[in-house]
């Protein structure tokens, strides 16, 4: 009977452990999100643009001279969210594409949409009131962009990115496996959620006309993974389409791969006076998303990355 009473007590204390284990480690899963890394922007003056976004949308220099970056930069994992330019006379405005506009949150909404039309920036649709939620009012930048500007103070500055697709329900399933995040309504949205510096959301609205998004203005969405070749084997048992090299070397303009050391053995060579560009190693991988939302995956070898 002791003995009975004894496991049970040890059961008790046991659960009770599991439990607190679980508790403390919970909000450790967060680490495991692949960060929302960047977005890129097609842009016919890269320094140009750079400067447009600086000065109208907050943000300072990112890991090169030619991109915005939002959030601390530490140099490590977590990087800051980055707008990244590609230039491209030929793309088209993002609107009716799958990744249709970016949200920018500031304090003081009419002020910034004053100062803006001061500047002569084309304003699509004026401030409105959204009852329960915020004030918000959509611009254009220059090059076709859309830019929804609200004023929400619990995530303030690079606010969030709106994907239009046929079938959101699909898209929110996807991008919480292949990504992690948090699914989540925020004032009245349906988005996923990533807090790894400051808040980001990423909005999902149903849209049976939208168009794939490569070719446009918002051309794609960049994710972060830690361990880049797990992602990847993750996404080819789902059957995802890479649209480039799913196993890519850092730099790879200053390697060379070369066999040896038997049984097909490959071993990379870095090339001599070979210029390596100023920014983090990185490898990068380009896939075709749901609902045709072009997405690149960047590892960034030196932050943190294996």
């Amino acid at each position: 009977m002791r003995y009975s009473t004894l496991m049970r007590s040890r059961l008790v204390v046991s659960s009770a452990a599991v439990c607190l284990l679980f508790a403390v480690c919970s909000p450790a899963q967060a680490q495991l999100t692949d960060p929302f890394d960047h977005l890129h922007l097609a842009v016919p003056d890269i320094e140009q643009a750079r400067d447009w976004y600086l000065q109208h949308m907050g943000g300072n220099v990112g890991e090169t001279s030619e991109r915005v970056a939002f959030g601390e930069w530490k140099g490590d994992h977590p990087l800051p969210i980055q707008l990244l330019f590609l230039q491209s006379a030929t793309a088209g405005p993002s609107a009716g594409s799958a990744i249709d506009h970016i949200g920018f949150s500031f304090p003081d909404l009419d002020a910034t949409m004053a100062a803006l039309q001061a500047a002569g920036v084309k304003v699509v649709s004026p401030i409105s009131e959204v009852p329960g939620r915020w004030k918000q009012a959509m611009i254009e930048d220059p090059w076709g962009t859309r830019l929804e500007l609200v004023q929400d103070p619990d995530a303030p500055g690079l606010h969030h990115v709106e994907l239009r697709v046929r079938d959101p329900e699909e898209s929110f399933r996807w991008y919480v496996r292949a990504f992690g995040g948090d699914r989540t309504t925020y004032k009245g949205l349906e988005a996923i959620r990533y807090r790894d510096l400051g808040v980001f959301y990423l909005v999902i609205v149903k849209d049976d006309r939208s168009v794939p998004s490569q070719g446009h203005s918002i051309d794609h969405l960049g994710f972060g993974p830690i361990d880049l070749n797990k992602v990847v084997n993750d996404l080819t048992a789902q059957g995802v389409t890479f649209t480039s090299d799913p196993n890519p070397r850092g730099f790879p303009a200053c390697t060379v791969s070369m066999r040896g050391g038997g049984e097909g053995v490959v071993r990379e060579v870095r090339r001599l006076y070979c210029e390596e560009p100023n920014q983090l190693a990185h490898r990068v991988v380009v896939l075709d998303g749901p609902g045709g939302v072009r997405i690149e995956l960047v590892q960034h070898l030196e932050a943190g990355g294996h």
